[in-house]
């Protein structure tokens, strides 16, 4: 019996058709003869899916790589962000792209030929922080040598952006705070006040109405930030797009026109893995991955050891959820051809069934249990729920 990864064979040297199905982590099985007729049908019926970004030419979120609904959601949003001066603030996971998703609001605007100011709150010392932000006057302290403008005033006309803003302490909070309602800002040591005229972009990994709650985070700085919330979503809930985002590394690392493939099993493993990292992590492994091998075919021996371990836990959770490996729809031997949403219903209903619950269900499958409770309600699965 076979495990349908959905993952059809990619090449990147002919640009072959890819589909994968996003957030189960199933077995790569190699197609052949008959197989590959079966394979072939699924393809061709599908209507040749491709990955292609709908971006106008110089689109600056045409950097931003790939396909998935959440991921689309929140480019939609940040477009109709970057034609205004609201306060933005961008959620999401180390490595998700915050700061890239920040450029292309900034390019996109009114303000691109402007300055783009860019501050990681979470590496200026406590005791320089003001400083680099507002500037200084010379003498305003030990080693003031100088006059020194900050980042606010450095962007005076563009943006700036403050990354990290939850990791700042509560007195800079006030102190940003009251540059943003009074758009202006005083130099340390110094009387003039200068007039700002800037845009806000922030991000930060962490949960910031938590962080009020626990009175870390200042509940008016706040709401002055959130004006315009983006989420961008962890690669393990944007599986499909591992393959793009592949591709696109591997065309960047890639020097002198030199042409490497990935089989079909170290691809699969790749989708699998969890990346807890996103795509930074993505892109590190596959720098890793080119320089330590110099193959032409990239295979599961090149893939590191952590990732193939993870994959083989993978396996054994699918086979505890569908009891047996019989109990899988048998489409290499059927004469039916499984629909891909025939396919992932059946997987969603065998996981509600064995755990009655969305968090559990998602839990072994490696999705959040979010995704679950959308599944089970696009299939009308929700009765199988014992406990939320």
């Amino acid at each position: 019996m076979y495990h349908y990864s959905l993952l059809l064979k990619i090449n990147f040297i002919n640009y072959d058709y890819v589909l994968i199905l996003s957030k189960f982590n199933f077995n790569i099985v190699n197609v052949n003869s008959r197989k590959g007729d079966i394979m072939k049908k699924i393809n061709e019926s599908l209507n040749k899916v491709v990955y292609i970004n709908d971006f106008e030419e110089n689109d600056p979120f045409e950097k931003i790589i790939g396909n998935s609904k959440t991921l689309k959601e929140s480019l939609y949003i940040a477009r109709k962000a970057s034609k205004s001066d609201s306060s933005v603030i961008i959620y999401g996971e180390s490595g998700t792209g915050k700061e890239l998703l920040a450029e292309a609001i900034h390019l996109s605007s009114k303000r691109k030929d402007k300055p783009l100011i860019k501050v990681n709150c979470a590496s200026i010392p406590d005791n320089l922080i003001e400083s680099e932000l507002f500037g200084h006057e010379k003498g305003a302290f030990t080693g003031a040598v100088k006059r020194k403008l900050g980042k606010f005033e450095l962007a005076q006309n563009g943006t700036i952006f403050l990354d990290e803003i939850g990791e700042m302490d509560k007195n800079i909070q006030a102190k940003i705070l009251r540059a943003i309602q009074n758009r202006e800002i005083q130099r340390v040591g110094g009387e003039e006040t200068i007039k700002l005229n800037i845009r806000i972009i922030s991000a930060t990994n962490k949960n910031l109405e938590e962080m009020i709650k626990k009175n870390e985070f200042r509940e008016d700085l706040f709401y002055r930030l959130n004006v315009i919330p983006i989420e961008l979503p962890p690669l393990r809930d944007r599986k499909g797009d591992i393959t793009l985002l592949i591709k696109h590394f591997f065309n960047k690392k890639l020097e002198n026109n030199e042409i490497r493939n990935i089989s079909d099993e170290a691809l699969m493993a790749l989708c699998n893995y969890k990346w807890n990292g996103n795509i930074r992590e993505l892109e590190n492994i596959i720098e890793r991955i080119l320089v330590l091998s110099e193959k032409s075919l990239i295979d599961i021996e090149d893939i590191p050891y952590f990732i193939r371990k993870y994959n083989n836990n993978c396996n054994i959770k699918l086979k505890e959820i569908t009891n047996t490996e019989d109990s899988l729809p048998k489409i290499f031997n059927d004469e039916k051809i499984y629909t891909l949403k025939e396919y992932e219903k059946l997987i969603i209903e065998k996981a509600l069934k064995k755990y009655g619950s969305y968090n559990k269900a998602g839990k072994a499958l490696g999705i959040t249990h979010r995704t679950v409770s959308l599944k089970a309600k696009e299939y009308g699965l929700e009765k199988l729920i014992l406990w939320k």
